[in-house]
């Protein structure tokens, strides 16, 4: 709130915004540990990094390994080879 009693909006949807955020990663870290608790895990470590990956995502097919990348990794290469120099020698 505000000095003259008004609602500050901004705040209020920053607030509620990080109140889900952690009630989304309490339930996230909790069905992680008891899912670690079902796997019977052998050590601490090991629940411990079940619960502290709890975040990550699996894989989905599309996300492939061997898929084609259109990337270029060597500009200046690229650059030269796309446009390289027609030199003329005067003879």
């Amino acid at each position: 709130m505000e000095a003259d009693g008004a609602l500050d909006l901004g705040a209020l949807h920053e607030e509620l915004r990080a109140a889900l955020a952690a009630d989304e990663k309490h339930a996230r870290e909790d069905s992680a540990k008891f899912r670690a608790v079902r796997q019977r895990v052998a050590s601490y470590e090991e629940f411990r990094d079940i619960v502290l990956a709890s975040h990550l995502k699996p894989l989905e097919k599309k996300d492939k390994m061997g898929n084609k990348r259109n990337v270029l990794w060597n500009l200046v290469q690229a650059t030269r080879r796309a446009s390289k120099p027609v030199v003329e020698i005067p003879q």
